[in-house]
């Protein structure tokens, strides 16, 4: 990807061990931290102290090396097959499609314990780490989104709160959203493009930069700046959308192992996720595998045919 006088784009970890700032060139602040990839690379529900420990050594790392940058943390989103393979995980729900069942808030709500455990974790870091914010996954609408933010008010945490918008439903819902105290907006472009067109993502319907794309991130957008409420879009992105949302002013958080890809540069963890992802294919219970590719789903849809 060709860099002009480009904004600066943000960075999202998955765990990766990082000793120094990423291409600071490239990326101002880390606009995401996937919880979900720190408990499946212990194998742990964050139920367990090792779990909670192990989180939050990692957060205490990644803010001390950007002590003077904002570090967003998101709560863990994990589906319920994902959650079943874990180690120490108490509730497992039945369901036939775990994209569209417990995941983040709503599975975060429904088990008030890992909850409490997580935003234990974060509320303890941010006490030497002011730099730390977190965000909430996979919200219905302001109301659940208003009711994540009291209970992890209640639990103590006082930084900045931020959301993401996956859902159709929060999208609707965005103005009540905006209004909810937050700080931050991030669209995680693949499950809202997976949504709007029910898809999946890899497959030839599955279109970021459709103009019916374009057009709500435009909308949203507007309504975010002027509420002067930060906004940003998250995904697995490629290059030639990065340079558009860029050009319509919006931030890209771009996963540190798409940094080859995209950037053509050097990274010192390429295979940090592809490890992680393989340890639920190998489970035994796993009908759909945890980087929710087509393969698995379009195998199952033809199950569902038959």
């Amino acid at each position: 990807m060709e860099r002009g006088e480009e904004m600066k784009n943000q960075l999202a970890l998955s765990g990766e061990k990082i000793a120094e700032k990423v291409y600071p060139q490239l990326f101002h602040h880390i606009g995401m931290i996937r919880g979900e990839y720190l408990l499946r690379e212990l194998n742990q529900n964050i139920l367990l102290a090792s779990c909670q420990q192990f989180v939050k050594d990692y957060l205490d790392t990644i803010c001390s090396l950007y002590s003077d940058e904002e570090v967003w943390y998101r709560f863990s989103e994990l589906t319920n097959t994902e959650a079943n393979c874990l180690e120490g995980t108490k509730e497992h729900f039945d369901e036939n499609h775990p994209l569209f069942g417990y995941r983040g808030i709503r599975r975060l709500l429904a088990c008030p314990n890992e909850f409490q455990a997580e935003a234990n974790v974060v509320t303890e870091v941010y006490q030497t780490n002011l730099n730390l914010s977190v965000i909430f996954p996979f919200i219905n609408d302001a109301d659940q989104l208003k009711q994540a933010i009291r209970v992890l008010r209640e639990h103590g945490f006082t930084g900045k709160i931020g959301t993401m918008i996956e859902l159709p439903s929060a999208y609707f819902d965005l103005d009540r959203i905006l209004e909810t105290g937050i700080s931050k907006i991030i669209v995680g472009m693949n499950d809202l493009t997976s949504f709007i067109f029910a898809t999946v993502r890899n497959s030839q319907w599955h279109d970021m930069e459709s103009p019916i794309m374009l057009d709500m991130l435009r909308q949203m957008q507007e309504k975010s700046n002027t509420k002067k409420i930060d906004f940003a879009v998250a995904g697995y992105l490629n290059a030639s959308f990065i340079q558009k949302m860029n050009q319509m002013g919006i931030k890209c958080i771009i996963h540190y192992s798409s940094i080859p890809e995209i950037f053509n540069l050097e990274i010192d963890h390429p295979d940090h996720l592809k490890h992680i992802k393989e340890k639920v294919k190998n489970y035994k219970g796993a009908t759909h595998d945890t980087a929710r590719n087509v393969e698995s789903i379009q195998a199952n849809q033809l199950l569902y045919r038959r």
